[in-house]
């Protein structure tokens, strides 16, 4: 038998994973998610990365029980915003850009936003997976899946379109001024 999580070979039957820790469930179309969640179902929802996300949401649930647990996630530390906007997270998204222009508290928050970022997109993919099996057929869910879950690719683009015009922004802004205080230097002497 091979582990969902973090594809080691384990004992058949297993009701942990030796190597990851991972909680397995009796079905073997079932992972260790809770609410009737297939790991198939999560692998076409979240698209690029599976195999990342499917190892840290199975720490969510390791004790068999979902739980929240410190994780780490550079993209959401590093580009908080981008990253939610790429895996179509809007209201968390929204929330977090707000959030983020309070003055003073921007490298806490991205601190936090990498730890927690798993765990929020854990939440988002279950729920939105509940939902979708809610109005979908068994056999039709997978291309709805694939369709609402998944990432925007175009996201990446914009976000390093905006990051070159913040760039150089902010290199003619410190250039006006280095040539503003030159003026007012070569006025004074």
């Amino acid at each position: 038998m091979m582990c969902p999580y973090c594809k080691e070979t384990i004992i058949d039957g297993a009701i942990k994973c030796c190597h990851c820790g991972s909680m397995l469930n009796l079905e073997p179309s079932r992972g260790a998610n809770t609410d009737s969640i297939t790991t198939d179902e999560i692998r076409a929802f979240v698209g690029a990365n599976t195999h990342y996300y499917l190892r840290n949401f199975s720490k969510f649930t390791q004790s068999g029980t979902e739980k929240f647990c410190i994780t780490w996630n550079w993209s959401t530390f590093g580009f908080t915003f981008i990253w939610m906007l790429y895996r179509k997270m809007y209201m968390q998204a929204v929330v977090t850009f707000i959030v983020f222009c309070i003055p003073g508290l921007n490298i806490i928050l991205h601190i936090v936003a990498g730890v927690v970022g798993n765990y929020l997109y854990y939440s988002h993919v279950k729920e939105k997976i509940l939902e979708i099996q809610a109005i979908s057929s068994p056999q039709g869910i997978f291309p709805v899946l694939q369709e609402v879950g998944g990432v925007h690719r175009w996201v990446i683009t914009v976000g390093i379109v905006f990051g070159i015009i913040l760039g150089l922004l902010v290199f003619f802004f410190f250039a006006t001024i280095t040539a503003y205080m030159g003026h007012l230097i070569t006025l004074t002497i």
